[in-house]
């Protein structure tokens, strides 16, 4: 459904929030690795939830330096981290990718994927960060493991 990028971004945001706290910082190695990303490509994307305008997570530089996530940017919804990859469009437009497709122009999807738009909305505009990286439905071993 997303690109890439934004998997990655999801997927980098849900392992800070479940390895870092404001006194332990996860590196981008650490990062790359809990997420099966590259690390220059981590690096990319961690630039970007980084910055002034998306604030989702931050980072100190130095030896002791890292990532992490504040209390604050963890209580935001999930949402925003498809918001700062500019992939917010993927979930609120035509799903046939038609400018004009509304209620009183509906494409031929459009009445099908109405409700499961809105599903997808509430998924993640309702889910904090912190609610998605805590959840205890999570069966991947592979990814965010708390035990590395």
């Amino acid at each position: 459904m997303f690109s890439k990028s934004t998997e990655y971004a999801l997927r980098a945001t849900i392992y800070i929030a479940r390895q870092s706290s404001i006194h332990k910082k996860v590196s981008i190695q650490e990062i790359a690795e809990g997420i099966g990303a590259p690390k220059h490509f981590t690096a990319k994307i961690l630039q970007q939830l980084s910055n002034k305008n998306a604030q989702i997570v931050s980072s100190i530089s130095g030896p002791s330096g890292g990532f992490y996530i504040t209390e604050e940017a963890s209580k935001k919804p999930i949402y925003i981290v498809v918001e700062a990859m500019g992939e917010n469009t993927v979930i609120e437009s035509c799903v046939l990718g038609l400018p004009n497709c509304n209620d009183a122009t509906p494409c031929s999807m459009h009445k099908s994927y109405k409700g499961i738009k809105k599903e997808l909305l509430g998924m993640f505009k309702n889910r904090t960060i912190n609610e998605v990286a805590n959840s205890k439905d999570c069966l991947t071993p592979v990814y965010f493991n708390r035990n590395k």
